[in-house]
Parts: C-alpha cells; sequence; structure tokens
C-alpha cells in the first residue's frame, strides 16, 4: 500500500464513529443495537479489529445505512 494510501479499516472506523456520533449514540447503545459488545466497536472505531462482513452489515443495519455507506472514503475536494 502506498504510503499516503489511507486503510479500508480506517476508513470504516473514521465512517462509523462519525454515524454513531452524528445520531448521538455512545458506542454502548450502538452495540446493543447491533447485538456486538461495547469493546468491541471501539476497537472498531479505533481501527484496531479486522472486521467481517457480517459484523459491517450488522453496524450498517444498527445505524440505518448501508454496508457500503461505512466503506466509503471521503470525497477529496
Amino acid at each position: 500500500m502506498p504510503p499516503d494510501a489511507v486503510s479500508l479499516r480506517c476508513i470504516l472506523a473514521v465512517n462509523l464513529k462519525r454515524r454513531r456520533q452524528a445520531q448521538g449514540l455512545s458506542q454502548e447503545a450502538l452495540a446493543d443495537r447491533a447485538g456486538l459488545h461495547r469493546t468491541f466497536v471501539g476497537a472498531v472505531e479505533r481501527a484496531e479489529r479486522n472486521i467481517s462482513l457480517d459484523n459491517i452489515e450488522r453496524l450498517a443495519l444498527a445505524l440505518g445505512v448501508g454496508p457500503a455507506t461505512l466503506l466509503a472514503p471521503e470525497p477529496t475536494p
């Protein structure tokens, strides 16, 4: 990976945290909605976990978005 490239794991981490905070949810509340553990959500938001597609889908559904939304990089100006 080129040095300036952002990993998909980091993109997911940023998007997940932004979406969660925009909805006023704590990590625990999001984890409850998704059927996951609070510490798991925190680790994903810090890009420490290699998350499965199934869990990406669970988090996306809990946030009311499609999985692709959580994996899409921010457009560059």
